[in-house]
């Protein structure tokens, strides 16, 4: 019998983030959406036409203050920009033996889609530092969606795609449910994605997405 003793390791990776939002964050939320809906008025804060997919409705979103950007989805952009400058790094080069007058820092847009049955978001992938997702309303349940007899086992499912060290490609899903209510994922903008359609309801999904986005600010 051989003696040998192997030793497995991974290779290093770039983590994703998940919290779940707490009820005073949930309401503030609302509070932007209603806002948007309010000013929505013929169709002048659309945002479907900058969609990949198929989505009946999206809204832009305002942030009043900067406080979702400033006290949630800022500082832990800022701490893996800080943490990991080789993944996470302006898009220009900035000659430091110029007398330079500008500095960068990132914005961020977000928007709210209703999603309904059969509607669906093909892979992609978003400009910017970071991204996110928030679920804010699932009407359907992964299992019952898993289990319909006309579609594949990927029903109702928000899913990750990569490569692995061998380029094959690999699909990591994010199973929907009213318990994912009040989840907020934080991925980098490059990795793609996708939404699955759902069935059997005439219910939406309602969630928010968004970007940090670097800019560029005078000194």
């Amino acid at each position: 019998m051989s003696d040998i003793a192997w030793e497995g390791f991974q290779l290093p990776n770039i983590p994703l983030y998940k919290t779940k939002l707490n009820d005073e964050w949930m309401t503030y939320l609302w509070s932007v959406i209603k806002q948007a809906e309010k000013d929505n008025v013929n169709n002048s804060n659309d945002y479907s036409y900058r969609l990949a997919g198929n989505i009946t409705g999206s809204l832009g979103l305002k942030d009043y203050a900067n406080k979702f950007k400033n006290e949630v989805v800022g500082p832990l952009t800022q701490q893996l920009i800080d943490e990991d400058p080789k993944h996470y790094f302006p898009p220009i080069d900035l000659d430091p033996s110029l007398d330079l007058k500008y500095t960068t820092e990132f914005r961020m847009n977000w928007w709210v889609n209703y999603q309904y049955q059969t509607e669906f978001n093909p892979e992609h992938g978003h400009s910017g530092i970071t991204s996110f997702v928030i679920w804010m309303k699932i009407p359907t349940h992964y299992e019952d969606q898993h289990n319909l007899p006309f579609h594949s086992k990927a029903a109702s499912d928000f899913q990750f795609t990569y490569n692995d060290i061998l380029g094959n490609t690999i699909e990591y899903p994010i199973f929907m449910s009213p318990e994912m209510e009040g989840t907020l994922m934080l991925f980098p903008s490059s990795l793609h994605h996708q939404v699955y359609p759902f069935y059997n309801t005439d219910e939406p999904r309602i969630s928010i997405a968004g970007n940090l986005l670097w800019s560029v600010v005078e000194l």
